[in-house]
């Protein structure tokens, strides 16, 4: 069975006495990003427009108060009641539309510019991996995978780690840069769980970290809850009981 296929059995079965996952909102990615910048770009508009229509302001939402009471309401010879200015409603309409705009601009400004910068990492980390490295996971070299591990911390089981076979060439940095290549396309696309859904590391929230130990380039996946650490651990199964079935 397929890693994807199991996540519902793996959410329900580590759902009783476990941590709950993470509630954040997903990862909207490059285009989720872009998105939400023209989203805000058209409520600027929106608001700028309405600044130039008088027509739009209510002019019963502006009063100026009791003149003659707040006259009348002292104590010790000060008014105990603050006079209202009678500011002009179609002024204060327009102030408050374009203070709305801007902030709807700046919001885009920072959409895009998290948009921007995804590409920035995607091609930083991705520089010198060749194409045939980019077109898979380092993981798909399933035959060069010596064992898959849990990972436990604190007695709970955290993510998993797996141990690659000494290959020529295969360096702990190369490994590294592989393995945050896919994961900054991952996080481009918005997190998506078919993008290479055979690589443990590309779980939300994991981190990857590489050593060598007695001559072995060791993986280490660590996430932040249950349900991201049997999925991870059960990817990283599937690597080596789909090569020993095929055989």
């Amino acid at each position: 069975m397929r890693t994807i296929s199991k996540l519902a059995l793996l959410i329900a079965a580590v759902g009783c006495g476990s941590s709950p996952p993470s509630l954040a909102p997903h990862p909207k990615g490059y285009a989720g990003h872009m998105e939400a910048a023209d989203a805000h770009s058209e409520r600027a508009e929106q608001h700028r427009q309405a600044a130039r229509a008088p027509d739009s302001a209510r002019i019963e939402n502006y009063q100026c108060g009791d003149r003659d009471m707040s006259d009348q309401l002292t104590s010790g010879g000060q008014r105990i009641m603050p006079m209202v200015p009678c500011w002009d409603p179609v002024e204060e309409h327009a102030q408050r539309e374009r203070a709305a705009a801007r902030r709807e601009d700046l919001r885009a400004q920072k959409e895009r510019r998290t948009a921007a910068a995804m590409i920035e990492t995607k091609l930083a980390a991705c520089r010198g991996i060749s194409d045939a490295e980019l077109g898979h996971s380092p993981f798909a070299h399933r035959r060069e995978i010596a064992a898959v591990l849990p990972h436990h911390e604190g007695g709970a089981m955290r993510g998993a780690i797996v141990v690659f076979k000494p290959v020529p060439g295969l360096t702990a940095a190369w490994l590294e840069q592989a393995i945050a290549c896919h994961r900054a396309e991952f996080e481009r696309l918005g997190e998506p769980p078919t993008y290479l859904s055979d690589d443990p590391t590309l779980v939300r929230g994991a981190t990857a970290t590489v050593s060598l130990h007695r001559g072995h380039l060791e993986v280490q996946i660590v996430t932040r809850d249950d349900v991201a650490a049997h999925v991870a651990l059960a990817r990283a199964q599937d690597l080596v009981r789909e090569r020993t079935a095929g055989r």
